[in-house]
């Protein structure tokens, strides 16, 4: 069961993906998501640092985030959620 941050994390990365709500869940990975390239991981790591009031640009790992199980995790482990 995802949180109410975690939720909106997703959300977040939905909307930085152009996505519509429900089209991005909290397994899903970037080889499943079109729109989930190097322009979509550049548009989900701003989304995410406005989000996290600039916390996200310090964490270097988030760079190679490619799957929400990934992203939930650092955040996670820098906790961010």
């Amino acid at each position: 069961m995802s949180t109410k941050l975690e939720s909106e994390v997703i959300s977040v990365v939905e909307s930085a993906l152009e996505l519509k709500p429900g089209q991005l869940g909290a397994e899903s990975k970037a080889e499943e998501i079109e729109k989930w390239d190097s322009l979509g991981q550049l548009s989900i790591l701003v989304a995410l640092d406005k989000l996290f009031d600039g916390k996200i640009a310090t964490i270097t790992d988030m760079a190679e985030a490619d799957s929400m199980p990934r992203i939930l995790a650092i955040l996670r482990q820098h906790a961010l959620i």
